[in-house]
């Protein structure tokens, strides 16, 4: 197959076959799980991201559901619309692990799902969020949506890339670095980028990535959400304002204004 090098066939099983062809040709040829990770490429840390078998899209599921209703009042309540769950096919499943949880899926650009997130509709659920077990360095959180060469905007978490444009993706936490891949494809590509973490990383996180941006020549502005606290709490028409007067602050003059702030109050005591 052009542009397709490998030792076998199970890489290409794996990516458009089923899991039970994938454990056919394992059992086939008498792979053991270390002979079976060396043949087929698949490593311990690179474990890809499964749905529950029984996942549903919420659009599509019973409103008689108690679990149903919870789900979509919890969505209105944060702004969101049946246009939002159908966009983002937010999901239900009745798994202990996932049940009374929306999961929000992620696909990568050839549409293959890559990762997937879970918000508790409870508020006395811990954690709040829960995730699939894998590396999650790799993943491109909506990365079919994305398009490279255009601005693309960074977020923290998928719940809070609901209330951004479509050109935008979560860093499923709050580092960004050479070892990423959402890092590289902005490099590769020559990417804008608005970043707009959580407005308590805005003297820590926030300059770090940004340094990091600048590192490497890449043109960025940083958005300022500290009013709201994140772009989760936003309505999209905020987040739509403060993305337009989005710029590259200086956090030195940031601090020195602090300083100076400090000491005006100082001074009154």
């Amino acid at each position: 197959m052009c542009g397709f090098k490998s030792r076998s066939i199970a890489p290409l099983i794996r990516k458009y076959g089923t899991q039970s062809q994938l454990s056919a040709f394992k059992e086939l040829f008498g792979l053991n799980d270390q002979a079976s990770q060396l043949v087929t490429g698949e490593r311990e840390d690179e474990r890809r991201a499964v749905l529950p078998p029984d996942f549903q899209l919420l659009t599509v599921a019973p409103v008689s559901d108690p679990d149903v209703k919870a789900a979509w009042r919890y969505l209105v309540g944060r702004g969101l619309t049946e246009k939002d769950a159908w966009y983002f096919k937010f999901g239900l499943s009745n798994e202990p692990r996932w049940k009374r949880r929306i999961l929000m899926p992620s696909f990568d650009s050839s549409g293959n799902l890559n990762y997937f997130t879970a918000r508790a509709i409870d508020k006395d659920r811990k954690p709040k969020y829960d995730n699939p077990d894998v590396d999650k360095n790799p993943v491109v959180f909506n990365d079919i949506n994305l398009v490279w060469t255009k601005q693309v905007v960074l977020v923290e978490g998928p719940f809070d890339l609901v209330k951004c444009p479509e050109n935008t993706t979560a860093l499923l936490g709050s580092e960004l670095d050479e070892r990423h891949e959402i890092f590289n494809k902005i490099l590769i590509n020559n990417t804008p980028v608005a970043l707009a973490l959580d407005g308590d990383m805005w003297d820590t996180k926030t300059p770090k990535i940004a340094k990091k941006l600048a590192e490497y020549d890449v043109d960025y502005v940083v958005v300022d959400v500290r009013a709201w606290g994140d772009p989760g709490s936003m309505s999209k028409a905020e987040f739509e304002k403060a993305l337009a007067e989005a710029s590259r602050p200086t956090w030195e003059d940031e601090f020195s204004r602090k300083l100076k702030r400090a000491g005006q109050v100082s001074l009154r005591l």
